[in-house]
């Protein structure tokens, strides 16, 4: 029953932002065009069979099919996966599929993915561990990991902007991580950590981290 009341909480809330999510990401997330999306794809290698979860309006998926040859992405909103599938359909992207689930509960077999892709999500779970067990199950031997969260813990004036304005803003945000914290978590959930490092457009008020890993042979 409590998952069953977490889960249509977080629906409620991103489905409502759907709409204008990438009007948002736009304004308040510049790196995404002036690096995050190509620095993400450039981890990637060519032809990869790749999963992204949490993949909202799809605008990770959609640039990494330009480089792997088949792209999964899932999240937990119906209608950020209905605009997810119109961009799809605009661009004439063919090696994508999306789908609406639970990163808890994933419909995946074990070992698929070559690279699994949680962007700007991490920190929006109140359970991250379990979302990392069902990403390293869904990985082949080696596979790697790419996570994004955004950096609430960089400073103290972040967290304190933050706890100040979250009432009013109603973000469900469950962590506020520094670089190593995040790092230590996807290490512990049995990963080894290849690069790890804070990226932030000068426009942006927020920085993100950012973390490549492989899974652990």
């Amino acid at each position: 029953m409590q998952d069953v009341k977490r889960i249509e909480k977080e629906k409620k809330y991103w489905d409502k932002l759907s709409p204008g999510y990438d009007r948002f990401m736009e304004k308040h997330w510049r790196i995404y065009w002036s690096s995050l999306l190509d620095k993400i794809s450039n981890d990637v290698d060519a032809g990869d069979t790749v999963l992204e979860v949490a993949c909202g309006t799809g605008l990770v998926a959609l640039k990494v099919a330009e480089r792997a040859s088949k792209v999964s992405g899932i999240d937990i909103s119906a209608p950020m996966i209905d605009e997810a599938k119109k961009k799809m359909r605009e661009k004439g992207v063919d090696n994508v599929e999306f789908f609406v689930e639970d990163a808890y509960s994933l419909h995946f077999g074990n070992d698929v993915f070559d690279t699994v892709i949680c962007n700007n999500a991490i920190q929006n779970m109140k359970y991250p561990q379990k979302a990392l067990a069902e990403i390293k199950r869904g990985l082949k031997p080696g596979g790697r990991f790419i996570g994004t969260v955004v950096g609430f813990g960089e400073a103290p004036i972040f967290k304190m902007l933050f706890t100040i304005f979250k009432p009013f803003i109603k973000l469900p945000v469950f962590h506020k991580f520094n670089l190593d914290e995040m790092a230590d978590m996807i290490r512990n959930s049995g990963f080894s950590i290849v690069n790890k490092e804070i990226l932030k457009n000068p426009q942006d008020m927020m920085p993100l981290f950012y973390v490549l890993a492989e899974l652990k042979e």
